[in-house]
């Protein structure tokens, strides 16, 4: 709204609004696709449309410098919001910036626009630099996909059928997003009258930007079609990575919008764009408005994902569903699975079909954790012979160990590519922690020097608008936050229950954490194994909650982690975090209630394995907890 009506009037604004709000792919994000960072990204473009246009053109140097300033808050923004729409976007700022340079003569103020975007990439750096140098480590790393083929709309087809936009295809086709007749009809209307205006010598206000929203509109919807193959092909190093053509609908909703608000001044003159609002004005409004939810509107599906209260916090339908589909970290093309991972990812949460039972660990060596944090941890180990350490972890670049307080050589290890250390005979304090690279160091510094820049030039530029005051401080205050939080100052961590009880020849339980789940209704049980050898075997665990009576009133078994980590997938020396969320009977009394677990191999007859100081019936307790 903004950013058109300070084109072409508050008319003009609010049909712009109407049709960039409407937008079906707009909605589609939301309402179909489920795509919350895209849908978030839609914020930034006239942002950062907006403010180039005042770079330009203001006629004072404080208000330009203003306006470059929320040009590169808003280039940020789109950059950590969804980086394939910042791609996007880059594609067409430089015709738009280089057009209003040409419209207005002001050639010299591109500098202040280069600037913009530079500044913007170093408030951005702890984003892409880490990704530009790290990628190679994973599957994004292989390159780009020729997927985008399948997703391209031909010509003939290229406008859904019917009044009503139609957002479900065929399921048995590949997802396509086509254009609505509202968006084709704005066009094709707004290049009519800009044509006829033009002809006519009596041009609009603004008619260069008028001419950019046709190009970016027509354009975009272009790249969506097989006619732009020979396009793609060439260029799929880059815009192979947009995965889906349809994405370029943002840019073409972008174009539409504006289209929409230049119909204004086009087809009620030059100048009655930006008065009083007329009755024909009015109509316009309502008949836009209208179109737009009849378009829109009628068969967007409106049923939300079904959610218990459960699945709102606990992430087992995710697991199930990624167990289901045979993938692995909810994506579906696997571009964050390390490339040390040999397995298919479709097999990693399935028994490993070659297991064999191996020698065990050393039976003397005795290991103890000492600390966990949200990504880290920390243990004692006192070993008589050499052994491996494993974390049920992928090892990926930020992975990093250190062993009585000196780095460590860490590597990935068996098909699955843990992130393994090799400890000689000693004690030894061990630690695992994710974070620090060298990329990721000297992104957050080129970040804290941009973000001080942006400050200082926001505060020089504050006078006595103490908003933009505040927002510099506001910057620095994050920017201090942040990077004292990335030197370890505000970090979580906590010391486990200690177990320290062996299951069979399997695994030992070395520590445990028990709590209400976040969940209503559920006990959430953590237990800490230390996988002994590699088994043939797969184990089913069980947690059981236990009343003061001795007796069973909730339990949860299966295979570890979610049911994504069988015991023929442990390797000796791993240690996993094998979290269980179990439900509890709605009408349980309050009151103090035992946690126990153990194994037992899934066969004819079900015997737990036994337990290693012997433990009543072969539980291993793992403390009390008290249900309010």
């Amino acid at each position: 709204f903004f950013y058109v009506r300070s084109l072409w009037g508050p008319v003009a604004g609010v049909v712009a609004a109407t049709l960039y709000t409407y937008f079906p792919y707009h909605l589609a994000d939301a309402y179909t696709r489920g795509a919350m960072p895209e849908l978030a990204a839609f914020i930034f473009p006239p942002l950062i449309l907006w403010a180039y246009a005042r770079a330009i053109q203001a006629p004072t140097s404080s208000a330009r410098q203003r306006a470059l300033l929320w040009g590169t808050a808003a280039w940020a923004g789109l950059v950590f919001t969804h980086n394939l729409s910042a791609l996007l976007m880059a594609l067409a700022i430089i015709p738009y910036a280089l057009m209003l340079a040409a419209a207005s003569g002001q050639w010299r103020r591109l500098a202040g626009v280069i600037t913009s975007l530079a500044l913007a990439l170093g408030l951005t750096a702890t984003y892409w630099l880490p990704v530009l140098a790290e990628s190679p480590a994973v599957g994004i790393g292989l390159g780009a996909s020729t997927g985008y083929e399948r997703h391209l709309v031909p010509l003939a087809r290229l406008l859904t059928p019917g009044l009503f936009y139609g957002y479900r295809g065929d399921p048995a086709l590949p997802i396509v997003y086509r254009l609505d007749w509202l968006s084709a009809g704005v066009l094709i209307l707004a290049l009519i009258a800009f044509l006829w205006r033009w002809q006519g010598k009596n041009r609009p206000k603004q008619a260069k930007i008028m001419l950019f929203g046709l190009f970016l509109a027509f354009s975009a919807i272009f790249m969506t079609t097989t006619a732009s193959l020979p396009i793609w092909r060439p260029l799929t190093p880059l815009l192979g990575f947009l995965q889906y053509p349809w994405r370029f609908l943002s840019l073409a909703a972008v174009g539409v919008a504006m289209n929409g608000g230049a119909l204004v001044p086009l087809l009620f003159g030059p100048n009655e764009g930006s008065h009083s609002i007329t009755a024909k004005q009015w109509g316009m409004i309502a008949v836009v408005f209208m179109l737009a939810l009849l378009t829109s509107l009628p068969r967007l599906p409106y049923q939300p994902l079904p959610l218990s209260p459960a699945d709102t916090w606990l992430p087992e339908r995710m697991w199930q569903e990624d167990a289901d589909a045979g993938q692995i970290g909810a994506t579906w093309t696997g571009e964050f699975l390390p490339r040390t991972v040999t397995e298919q990812r479709w097999a990693i949460g399935r028994p490993r079909p070659d297991a064999q039972d191996a020698p065990p660990l050393p039976g003397s060596s005795r290991v103890q954790i000492t600390s966990v944090q949200h990504l880290g941890l920390s243990l004692k180990v006192d070993t008589p012979a050499e052994i491996p350490l494993r974390l049920h972890q992928f090892q990926a670049p930020g992975w990093n160990a250190t062993i009585d307080g000196q780095p460590a050589d860490i590597r990935a290890s068996t098909e699955l590519g843990l992130s393994t250390i090799d400890l000689r005979p000693d004690q030894h304090q061990v630690s695992f922690a994710f974070g620090r690279t060298a990329s990721r160091m000297a992104a957050a510094w080129l970040s804290a020097l941009a973000a001080l820049l942006w400050s200082v030039w926001a505060w020089k530029l504050g006078g006595n608008r103490r908003w933009l005051r505040r927002s510099a401080a506001f910057i620095l205050l994050i920017t201090a936050v942040l990077m004292l939080n990335s030197a370890g100052m505000g970090r979580a961590s906590h010391t486990p229950a200690a177990v320290q009880v062996q299951v069979g020849d399997v695994a030992q339980a070395l520590a445990s954490d028990v709590h209400p789940a976040r969940a209503p209704g559920y006990l959430e049980a953590t237990i800490y194994w230390l996988a002994l050898k590699d088994n043939a075997v797969d184990y089913h665990v069980f947690v059981h909650v236990v009343d003061a009576g001795g007796q069973v009133v909730a339990q949860q078994d299966g295979n570890p982690v979610g049911g994504f980590t069988p015991t023929t997938r442990w390797r000796a020396g791993e240690i996993i975090a094998d979290t269980h969320y179990i439900p509890l009977p709605p009408n349980l009394p309050p009151g103090v209630y035992a946690v126990k677990t153990g194994m037992y191999a899934y066969a004819d007859t079900i015997k737990n394995l036994p337990t290693t100081p012997s433990q009543p019936d072969d539980r291993v307790d793992l403390g009390v907890v008290e249900l309010r």
